[in-house]
């Protein structure tokens, strides 16, 4: 039997109506393989721009302030690179005539989460891998000079303020967080600049004049400093995919946990542990070397319940009740970080369904597709899968890195 029961979960092709939007003609260097690595920029009316822009509350800054409950950092930009984390009101930050950085506004901001969630299906990167904050300054401040190791996209939205960008020529591909003159370097850029930390001296750097409506696009790795003219307020969309050493390694932990072999304390002998690792390793190799096998991409995108095990969440309970017309309402409820209980589903399936969480709540172990079609062969896989994937949706499963 088949059941069209909810919306498929397995991504479509996206349009490229939000890219259109923002970068018009120039949106083509978006192909959905990479970022440019020039700078892009456009100008025009913000009411072309996407409806989450328009929004009046961002046309005042005091009133995203008031809205604004996340996490803030404040500095004086133009006469330092320091920046210090507050939980200040941000509208007193600016009156003390700091410049003010939202981290993240995506929660005071209605549309924001279907908005980064259509960009990100419009690039072909990781649900996740944007999120979306907010610079305010006076009139006479900014930013430092520094580069972003992630893409930025600036959109301009009060007041006029001018950015001078150069490409950072001395690594490529910068990973982890921002640097510049001045700056702590974080641990992992260490290893990263072996022939020598950046830095802007002999760059050659563009202005960009930013009005209410323009549109500046920065890939990682440019350096940057902002001047306000006047009141200024902007929104960044920070993308962050996982770059190949996170793929690895997001896969590479969990994989080596699930063996006891590599979870043995190192206590003793050191020959006697080096001895054992060294056919690890070789198992290791091995399992790098099948390629196409080794689902280290497929997992970091999102892995699929059709090539993976699923264990049950501990902390996290599958109720249901039938209703009318051979329907059931199923309910999961599932622990936060705060260890509040929350409701993560509540919605209907046929009865028919039924057996499968019957099934799954009297699961000890692990399991995968395969095994629970065999134990329910009157239910479709396809039925099956989709059921999973909402579990796991909901934290009622935890699907497990492909052995």
């Amino acid at each position: 039997m088949s059941f069209r029961w909810f919306v498929l979960l397995s991504p479509v092709m996206a349009e490229r109506r939000l890219l259109d939007q923002l970068f018009g003609e120039i949106a083509a260097n978006f192909d959905g393989r990479s970022f440019p690595s020039t700078v892009r920029v456009g100008h025009g009316d913000l009411q072309r721009l996407p409806e989450l822009f328009q929004q009046p509350f961002l046309r005042d800054v005091e009133q995203l302030a008031g809205r604004y409950r996340g996490r803030l950092s404040f500095g004086r930009g133009l006469r330092s690179p320091k920046t210090f984390d507050s939980h200040a009101n941000a509208g007193s930050l600016l009156q003390l005539g700091l410049t003010v950085f939202f981290q993240d506004v995506a929660g005071s901001v209605p549309g924001s989460a279907a908005f980064l969630r259509q960009l990100e299906n419009e690039l072909g990167v990781t649900p996740g891998s944007a999120r979306l904050s907010a610079f305010a300054s006076p009139g006479d401040d900014g930013v430092s000079c520094h580069y972003d190791a992630e893409e930025v996209i600036s959109i301009q939205l009060l007041g006029h303020k001018t950015f001078h960008v150069a490409p950072m020529t001395q690594i490529e591909h910068p990973y982890g967080a921002q640097f510049g003159p001045d700056m702590v370097a974080v641990e992992n850029l260490y290893e990263q600049a072996r022939e020598g930390f950046p830095a802007p001296d002999d760059a050659a750097f563009v202005t960009h004049d930013m009005a209410p409506g323009s549109v500046l696009y920065l890939p990682r790795g440019t350096w940057h400093r902002t001047e306000a003219r006047e009141p200024s307020l902007s929104l960044s969309i920070v993308i962050r995919p996982p770059v190949l050493a996170d793929a690895l390694l997001g896969w590479l932990k969990p994989w080596l946990l699930g063996d006891s072999r590599w979870r043995a304390p190192v206590y003793g002998d050191r020959a006697a542990h080096e001895s054992a690792l060294k056919p690890l390793l070789a198992e290791l190799a091995q399992r790098l070397s099948e390629g196409a096998e080794t689902p280290i991409l497929s997992w970091n995108a999102g892995p699929s319940v059709e090539n993976s095990e699923l264990l049950n969440v501990p902390s996290s309970r599958i109720s249901w009740q039938t209703t009318a017309s051979n329907r059931a309402r199923i309910e999961v409820r599932a622990l936060d970080q705060d260890w509040r209980e929350r409701v993560t589903l509540d919605t209907e399936i046929p009865v028919a369904l039924l057996p499968v969480l019957a099934w799954i709540n009297q699961r000890p172990t692990a399991f995968n597709l395969r095994q629970l079609s065999e134990q329910l062969p009157k239910i479709t896989p396809g039925d099956l899968r989709q059921l999973l994937e909402l579990l796991v949706k909901a934290h009622a499963l935890r699907l497990l890195v492909p052995r």
